[in-house]
C-alpha cells in the first residue's frame, strides 16, 4: 500500500466540516478533497482515524441538538392571507418529534411496543407464578419439618 502523504490543513478542514455538519461528503467538498483520500486517511491512519471519530461524535451531537430544538421548540414560520404575511406562529415537527419518542421510548412508542408490551406482561406472570412455586415449596418443607420433629418427638418419648 501506498504510503499516505500528510496534509494536516486539508486533513484539519475536513474534520472541522465532518464535525459541524456530520456529512463527509459536505466535508470533503468544503476540504476540496475526494471521498476516497479522507477514507484512504482514515484506513491507514490510527490518529486521524481516532479525530475522525471524535468529529463524527460532534456532528452527531449537533444533528441530535438540532432534531431536539425542531421537536420541542419549533421555528417560526409566515401566516399568510391574501397574499400577505398577517402573522407568524411557532410550529413544531411532529415527525421528528415522533420519531425521538421511537427511539428514546421504543418500548412505549415504537414499531414493536405491543411485542414489547405483551413480553413484559408474559414475564410478570411468569414471576407470579414462580412467587406462587416459590409458597408452595416453603409450606410444603414446613410440613415436612413439622413432621419430622413429631417423628422425632414420638420416638424420644418411647425411647
Amino acid at each position: 500500500m501506498t504510503p499516505i502523504k500528510r496534509c494536516w490543513r486539508p486533513q484539519g478542514r475536513f474534520l472541522r466540516e465532518f464535525a459541524r455538519t456530520g456529512s463527509v461528503s459536505a466535508a470533503c467538498r468544503a476540504a476540496g478533497l475526494a471521498r476516497r483520500t479522507v477514507y484512504n486517511w482514515r484506513d491507514a491512519d490510527a490518529d486521524f482515524r481516532n479525530r475522525w471519530e471524535v468529529a463524527r461524535e460532534r456532528g452527531v451531537g449537533l444533528l441530535h441538538d438540532e432534531a431536539m430544538r425542531r421537536a420541542m421548540v419549533g421555528d417560526e414560520v409566515p401566516v399568510w392571507h391574501d397574499g400577505r404575511i398577517v402573522g407568524h406562529e411557532t410550529v413544531v415537527d411532529a415527525r421528528v418529534l415522533w420519531r425521538l419518542l421511537q427511539a428514546l421510548q421504543a418500548e412505549t412508542y415504537g414499531p414493536r411496543a405491543a411485542e414489547l408490551q405483551a413480553e413484559r406482561e408474559r414475564q410478570a406472570e411468569f414471576r407470579r407464578r414462580l412467587d406462587a412455586a416459590d409458597k408452595r415449596v416453603a409450606v410444603y418443607e414446613a410440613e415436612i419439618r413439622a413432621q419430622a420433629a413429631r417423628s422425632r418427638e414420638k420416638s424420644h418419648d418411647a425411647g
